[in-house]
């Protein structure tokens, strides 16, 4: 019963026939350009057939392979058309809806989804730091005679800062997961912080030991660089913004 009183609402009758009027308006529109275009075209052909055989014939085959194809124009936009129609009318209000909740789940430091796409996305990071940072591989001397070479990115430094990624790693998963079962919201936030300083921690010792291949040109070695800086300066401002809102939960309570 109410599956049919929603159905039979006034108000989305007219709002459907507001969407209907506006989708055939359109529609006509479109197939009024094609028409005219395929008049216009007629007539020329006519009007040089009797001033300019030659010409005519030339563009009465022209005519002839154009008039198809704007028939299949015309099939297509009243196909596209249709389409919109079916989504601002059946699939738009219901998917911009579902699409409100998520974002609005993911807002919450509790929501399991939140908690559960950056649990994910650590362990595949945590999985291809640890397996896959020797197969990774840049191409190198481009530009100059000899033939571009394929060399590793990192250099066996690297291995030396996997143990200290994988620590760091597996508390931030901690500390996600902390948002689930303790109700004190402050405690997993401090862990949050705490461990946002040490990522800055952790970025300044790689830029310090800096583990990547120095067979890497110049160019490639200074953008590694600046953006290792500058992921170290947000991690940083991340981390003074999170000390923030833990201080402010700790003084309401």
């Amino acid at each position: 019963m109410r599956d049919e009183q929603r159905s039979n609402d006034p108000r989305k009758i007219e709002v459907l026939a507001a969407e209907n009027k506006k989708w055939s308006g359109s529609l006509t529109e479109a197939i009024k350009v094609l028409a005219a275009l395929v008049f216009a075209l007629a007539m020329a052909t006519v009007i040089l057939l009797i001033l300019v055989p030659e010409v005519g014939l030339l563009m009465g085959n022209v005519f002839v392979t154009v008039f198809p194809a704007m028939i299949m124009a015309i099939s297509v936009l009243a196909l596209i058309f249709l389409v919109i129609y079916l989504y601002e009318s059946r699939l738009k209000v219901r998917y911009e809806g579902k699409l409100r909740e998520i974002n609005s789940s993911l807002q919450q430091l509790s929501s399991p989804l939140r908690v559960a796409i950056i649990t994910g996305m650590n362990l595949i990071f945590l999985a291809v730091i640890n397996l896959f940072w020797t197969s990774v591989r840049v191409v190198v001397n481009i530009t100059g005679d000899q033939p571009p070479e394929i060399v590793p990115l990192f250099s066996q430094e690297f291995a030396g800062i996997i143990p200290y990624l994988n620590l760091l790693i597996i508390l931030t998963i901690i500390a996600n997961l902390l948002y689930l079962v303790i109700k004190i919201k402050w405690i997993p936030l401090a862990m949050e912080t705490a461990l946002s300083i040490a990522s800055a921690a952790l970025l300044y010792a790689v830029l310090t030991v800096f583990p990547f291949n120095p067979a890497l040109n110049s160019g490639a070695l200074l953008a590694i660089k600046l953006g290792l800086t500058f992921v170290l300066v947000m991690t940083l401002i991340g981390a003074a913004k999170n000390l923030l809102k833990t201080i402010t939960m700790v003084m309401r309570k």
